[in-house]
């Protein structure tokens, strides 16, 4: 599963530099630190009270940690996610099977940033989601429906104005692995997309309050496969960041989400550590 990547909906880091990602109001987007080398790095761990992405439920109380090293503008980024499925212990579908337990993601992705514009390619497995029970198979790219199988695929591009105009812009469509769902018997592919405007405003004392509006344009795993254009995430969010060392930081935040296509509110508070 991201957006985490997200991003920080995130969850994922999503923008440049989902996230995931998160998706969700997160913290500010971390920028690796450039070396005189040209070589960076950085490393995120945190925990979250609740899994929230582009205006999506994914989990309970989860810890997500990433890693990310860069050259001259290339970067791979890992994103880890291990949580649980939901708060309600104990709850059963309609077949008997328990409805919670833990959810792990690994999120591995390979992209180019350059200033405020960021592409990359990210494949996403989810442990173990086969409805049959059958572990997902890591490079099993065929088209699912959900439920079917345990990996899906997705091309972001993100763009950030600048520091004085800090809006951002997201791209994401997804592209191979389990995207579809059923017309008349045949599965057809969604090519899920997701579309987000966010804006972060430093505040004083280091506070940062974020903005986000998302929608889904067409019939996509966003809205369960049941609608067109919707607005599927509207959220804001307030992170406060401390710096306790050159190169370690900490940070705690909330965010307050509404799914306006499910009207279903939502809401996460973490806590993380950056090192870099």
């Amino acid at each position: 599963m991201l957006s985490l990547f997200a991003a920080r909906v995130h969850a994922q880091t999503d923008l440049p530099t989902e996230p995931v990602s998160l998706e969700l109001v997160s913290p500010a987007p971390i920028e690796p630190v450039a070396a005189s080398s040209h070589f960076a790095w950085y490393a995120h761990a945190e925990l979250d009270a609740n899994y929230v992405w582009r205006g999506l439920y994914c989990g309970g109380l989860s810890l997500q940690a990433e890693a990310e090293v860069s050259y001259y503008g290339f970067f791979l980024n890992s994103w880890w996610n291990v949580g649980t499925t939901d708060w309600q212990w104990g709850r059963k579908d309609a077949n008997g099977r328990p409805l919670t337990g833990l959810n792990p993601e690994v999120d591995m992705s390979v992209g180019f940033r350059y200033k405020g514009f960021k592409v990359l390619f990210i494949h996403m497995y989810y442990f173990d989601r086969y409805a049959d029970g059958r572990m997902s198979r890591y490079f099993d790219f065929g088209n699912h429906e959900p439920g079917g199988g345990g990996v899906t695929t997705e091309w972001r591009v993100g763009y950030r104005i600048s520091d004085r105009v800090p809006l951002q812009f997201l791209w994401c469509t997804r592209t191979f692995g389990r995207d579809g769902y059923l017309v008349g018997g045949e599965l057809k592919r969604a090519y899920s997309t997701y579309i987000e405007v966010r804006y972060d405003q430093p505040l004083p004392l280091d506070f940062t309050l974020s903005g986000v509006i998302g929608v889904t344009p067409w019939k996509s795993m966003y809205t369960g496969y049941q609608k067109n254009f919707a607005v599927v995430n509207v959220s804001i969010g307030l992170n406060k960041s401390w710096q306790v060392t050159d190169m370690c930081a900490v940070d705690v935040g909330g965010v307050m989400v509404l799914n306006p296509s499910s009207m279903q509110p939502l809401w996460n508070v973490h806590a993380g550590v950056t090192w870099n």
